[in-house]
C-alpha cells in the first residue's frame, strides 16, 4: 500500500485562476504586476508586493478574521526563521500542559509540523476557505502571518492582541529566500540570476 502523497505546496495549488471569483479577478487585473522569483506574478496591493496566488487569502483574511484580545500573532517576512519561532512560541504557550515526563512523550511538536500547529492566516486558513471555523481553538489562539502591519485585518489593529515580530539580517534572509525560490522553480527555468534576485528583494 502506498503512503498518501502530501498536498502540493500552496504556490502550486493556487496558480490556476479557474476558481477565482470574478470580482477578485477584476481587482487582480487592475493592480500593477511584476514577475515573481518562481513562476507567478507579484501584485502591488496596499503598498506591498504580494504573490498573485496569495492575494485572495490576504483579502479574505482582511474581511473576515476577528481577532480576540488574547490572540497572539507571529508577524514575519518570508524566510527569517518563522518555523523555529512557531515551534518556540507553541512550546512556551503549552509548557504547563506538557510538563511531566508522560505528557512530554506525546508533545505535538514531536509528531506535527509547526506550520500545522501555528497556521498562517492568509495561507493555511483564509486561502482555503472564506470563513474558517476557529471556534475550536483554545485561548490564547496562536497564528502567524507574512502580511505587513498596515495590511493586517482591522480587528487585529483594533484589538489588544499581542504581535510578536521577528526580523533577521537582510543578507541572511536574502540568501535563504533565493535558495528556497530556486528549489521551487521549474528545472527548465534554471537558477535565478543573483542580480535579478537583488533587484526584486
Amino acid at each position: 500500500m502506498r503512503a498518501s502523497q502530501p498536498p502540493p505546496p500552496p504556490h502550486l495549488r493556487y496558480l490556476r485562476d479557474d476558481d477565482m471569483p470574478l470580482a477578485f479577478k477584476d481587482l487582480l487585473s487592475s493592480l500593477p504586476s511584476e514577475e515573481d522569483w518562481v513562476t507567478t506574478s507579484l501584485r502591488l496591493y496596499q503598498g506591498f508586493w504580494f504573490p498573485s496566488w496569495l492575494l485572495n487569502g490576504v483579502l479574505t483574511c482582511q474581511n473576515h478574521f476577528q481577532a480576540h484580545p488574547s490572540d497572539i500573532l507571529l508577524v514575519t517576512s518570508p524566510k527569517p526563521g518563522t518555523t523555529w519561532l512557531k515551534a518556540i512560541l507553541f512550546a512556551l504557550l503549552n509548557r504547563a500542559k506538557y510538563s511531566n515526563s508522560d505528557s512530554q512523550r506525546s508533545h505535538p511538536l514531536l509528531t506535527q509540523n509547526p506550520h500545522d500547529l501555528v497556521p498562517i492566516l492568509e495561507i493555511r486558513l483564509y486561502l482555503e476557505q472564506e470563513n474558517p471555523d476557529l471556534t475550536a481553538l483554545a485561548s490564547p489562539r496562536l497564528f502567524a502571518t507574512h502580511v505587513p502591519y498596515s495590511s493586517l485585518p482591522q480587528s487585529v489593529r483594533d484589538s489588544n492582541c499581542k504581535l510578536v515580530y521577528l526580523c533577521r539580517n537582510p543578507k541572511d534572509t536574502f540568501v535563504s529566500m533565493r535558495h528556497y525560490a530556486n528549489k521551487l522553480r521549474p528545472e527548465e527555468k534554471g537558477q535565478i540570476p543573483i542580480q535579478d534576485c537583488l533587484d526584486k528583494f
